[in-house]
This record gives structure tokens, C-alpha cells and sequence, in this order.
């Protein structure tokens, strides 16, 4: 008797979990854009100027469009894909009301709503529909809000990442091998401004990167360990509703979102780390020994501050990348395994 209320009292606690965790991810994110909201103004002020700079000349404008282009076509995909998602999410639990109306049976299917709630005032299950459009609502406002966030935050980020691959073009333009004026004069001072250029992207670069850096550590931090909890335990609910296709369903298009989510936290930081590897390996290739050793000065402080890559961080415990995203995938699998044993 005692290993079967606890093992209800676990069942339940893993039904509710997954979508606290969700509402708890969408909070943390509105909380540190309010918490950083200086800093956000800090960074639109810094997209505006590059870009109104950037339009006086093509090549360099060209290299940063590509880029955001790339965000903004990857945070469109990310919001479909939720969206998608959600709507299932939602409709799973309709199946069943629309089976009573198209295809009667002698009683009524069993109704599930889409969260386990207790309503001390009234009996939930004598309003279905009332608190059925209540969780709804809540539920489209809390996917709305994550994916408003979190393309925000892809845009952002490869702005970043348009930064270094524009610093990437100057370096080896300004490094490239001409044949020298008549003048002199006007070949180093052409030489100087190509170069004076160079070092103002890096350092933009570099501080736009430090200012997204600050603003997101200690929210991906506690998102990621949120978003592994919510995927094992809903990998958990997914198994166990097995026999119950549509709620396996439902949990499985929450799994998928869950992990969708996780990807999409990591791959801009990968992005911003790939672009300034990049960066790095574009000042070493390009042929800064035939430029004046003044000028090879400059190169060599812009490839001692490349040493130290710039890596989005969860409050300095963990980088945002690829790599660490098949990491977590694999611990949260572990964790998987864990809750299913102590189940038993």
C-alpha cells in the first residue's frame, strides 16, 4: 500500500512538472529583459549606428545582411515549428468532446484537460470547456512569449556574429596585396584608415558580444537546467502514456518543443563562436607580412584578443554551443532512466 501511494504521489509530481517548468521559462525570460533592459537599449542603439554606418559601403553591408538574414530565417523556422507544436498540443484534448459529437457511444469518452488542475471553488470536470479555454490562453501566451524572446535573442546574437564577419572581410582587404601609388603618402594613409577600420569592427565586435554575454548568463543558467528537468520528465510522461496514444501525443509534441527549444539556446552561441574562430583563422591567413610592420602591430593585438574566444556562457558553468547541447541531451536521457527506476 505504501509503495503505491508513493508511487501515485510520484506520478502526479511528474505530470505537473513539465508544465510549471514551462511557465516557470517563459517568467525568467520577461525577467531578465527587465532586469537588463538598459542593456538592451544599449544594444539597439549599437545595431542602429552599425547599420546606418555600414550603408555607405555595399561589400561590408552585404556581409552583415547575410548574416542576420541567416537569424532571422532560423528564428522564423523556430517560431513555425513551435507554433506547430502548441496547436497540437492544444487540440489533443478536443479529440475526444468531437468524438462525442460526430460518434456517440452510449456514454461519455473520458475528457483530459491539457494541465492537472484543482479548482477548490467548483469541480473542474463540470466545466470543461471554461477551464479548457483558461489553459489555452495561458498556454498560447506563454509560447508566444518564449518564442518573442528567444528570436529576439537569435537576431541579436547573429548581429554578433555579422560583426566578426565583417572585421573578417576588413582584415583581408586591408591586407591584400596591391601595387603601390606614386604617391607614397596616400598609400599609407589609405593603408592606416583600412586598418584604423579593422580595429574599430573588432572592438565593437567585442563589445556587443560582452554586452549580449552579461545580459543572458545567469537566464541561460537557469533555463538549461529548467529545460533539463522539463525534457526528462516529459520523456517520463510520454513512456507512460503509451497505451493512451493521444496523450502520448500530446506529451511528445511537448518533448519535441522542449528539445527544440534547447537546440535553439545553443546554436547562436556555436554561430558566434564559429564567425570569430573565423576571424582568428582569417588574420593568420591573410598576407599581413607584406603590409608595414607598424601596421603588423595592429594585427598582431587584434590575433592576441582572438586568443580568447568569445563564448556565450550560462553564468560562467556552461557554454552555449553544439557540443555542450549533445552533452545535456545525453544527461538528460540519464536522468530519464533514473526517474523510470525509482518509479518501479
Amino acid at each position: 500500500m505504501y509503495v503505491q501511494f508513493r508511487k501515485n504521489n510520484m506520478d502526479e509530481v511528474v505530470e505537473c512538472l513539465p508544465n510549471t517548468i514551462a511557465a516557470v521559462t517563459s517568467v525568467v525570460k520577461l525577467v531578465n529583459i527587465h532586469l537588463n533592459r538598459e542593456n538592451f537599449k544599449k544594444m539597439y542603439d549599437l545595431v542602429t549606428r552599425e547599420w546606418e554606418l555600414l550603408r555607405l559601403n555595399d561589400a561590408e553591408l552585404h556581409v552583415l545582411e547575410d548574416i542576420t538574414t541567416q537569424g532571422s530565417k532560423f528564428a522564423q523556422l523556430y517560431k513555425k515549428t513551435l507554433l506547430v507544436c502548441m496547436i497540437v498540443f492544444l487540440m489533443v484534448p478536443l479529440l475526444c468532446p468531437f468524438l462525442d459529437i460526430v460518434l456517440p457511444l452510449n456514454e461519455t469518452r473520458p475528457r483530459q484537460q491539457l494541465f492537472r488542475v484543482n479548482y477548490i471553488i467548483f469541480n473542474h470536470e463540470n466545466y470543461f470547456f471554461y477551464v479548457y479555454f483558461q489553459l489555452a490562453w495561458a498556454t498560447i501566451v506563454l509560447t508566444m512569449t518564449i518564442i518573442i524572446v528567444d528570436s529576439l535573442y537569435m537576431i541579436i546574437i547573429h548581429h554578433a556574429s555579422g560583426l566578426f564577419a565583417v572585421c573578417s572581410y576588413q582584415v583581408r582587404k586591408a591586407t591584400e596585396y596591391k601595387k603601390p601609388f606614386s604617391n607614397s603618402a596616400i598609400t599609407e594613409n589609405n593603408t592606416y584608415e583600412l586598418f584604423k577600420q579593422c580595429l574599430t569592427t573588432h572592438d565593437k565586435a567585442i563589445q556587443f558580444y560582452e554586452i549580449v554575454n552579461d545580459s543572458s548568463q545567469n537566464s541561460y543558467l537557469i533555463q538549461v537546467g529548467l529545460s533539463m528537468i522539463g525534457i526528462s520528465l516529459t520523456a517520463v510522461q510520454t513512456v507512460l502514456n503509451l497505451d493512451k496514444p493521444e496523450e502520448a501525443l500530446r506529451y511528445g509534441m511537448l518533448l519535441g518543443a522542449e528539445q527544440f527549444h534547447l537546440f535553439v539556446m545553443s546554436l547562436p552561441g556555436q554561430t558566434l563562436l564559429d564567425h570569430c574562430i573565423e576571424l582568428k583563422n582569417d588574420i593568420y591567413c591573410s598576407t599581413w607580412y607584406k603590409v608595414p610592420a607598424k601596421f603588423q602591430r595592429v594585427i598582431y593585438t587584434m590575433q592576441i584578443r582572438c586568443l580568447k574566444s568569445c563564448v556565450l556562457s550560462a553564468g560562467g558553468l556552461y557554454e552555449m554551443n553544439m557540443e555542450n547541447f549533445g552533452t545535456t541531451f545525453k544527461t538528460c536521457i540519464s536522468y530519464f532512466t533514473m526517474v523510470m527506476s525509482l518509479r518501479e
